[in-house]
């Protein structure tokens, strides 16, 4: 009888086991899957405002980066919100390009804030093979923190995603997404 509860509490242990690490692991999805989410919505405004995605813009792209998509910033500066542009809005006068590029850069911040833990967004220009700069070409990276799956008490380190931009944070993944819209 004390063999048998003896096996069945060993038994039950490994099921709470894997529970919990079901749990984890669906986290870790949800959270993944909506950085996806929130990588396309900024893309999908990119394709729809890609007025200033242009070479002959490249120059004032250059010039004001966020009101051509661009906002060149390391995990520790991508919470600055571009200044709100006062368009678009009801009672207010509608945008240019260049503004509703620079309130969908804001938006698109404020909701990876809002949706994902330490949730924070840069945009890349991308160059060709050559060094150029491509006018239409960006690379919108996606970065929150990750819950660590290994890390049991403060003294262990968390890992640091060598693919985020600049020096890497511990605890920071990234997603990193090629577009030409």
């Amino acid at each position: 009888m004390l063999i048998t509860m003896l096996v069945v509490a060993i038994g039950l242990l490994g099921v709470a086991g894997l529970q919990l690490a079901s749990t984890r692991y669906q986290q870790t999805s949800t959270v993944r899957t909506q950085a996806l989410l929130q990588a396309d919505v900024i893309i999908e405004k990119m394709r729809v405002n890609n007025a200033n995605l242009t070479f002959s813009n490249l120059l004032t792209a250059q010039a004001n980066p966020e009101t051509a998509y661009l906002a060149e910033d390391e995990y520790d500066a991508a919470d600055a919100l571009p200044d709100d542009p006062g368009c678009g809005l009801s009672g207010q006068p509608d945008c240019t390009a260049a503004q509703s590029a620079q309130r969908d850069l804001r938006e698109w911040r404020q909701s990876l804030a809002r949706e994902l833990p330490g949730g924070r967004g840069s945009i890349f220009p991308v160059a060709n093979a050559g060094g150029t700069t491509e006018p239409n070409a960006r690379l919108v990276v996606v970065m929150w923190r990750e819950k660590a799956e290994a890390v049991t008490d403060e003294n262990t380190a968390e890992a640091a995603d060598a693919s985020c931009p600049g020096d890497p944070v511990p605890g920071i993944r990234c997603l990193n997404i090629w577009v030409t819209p």
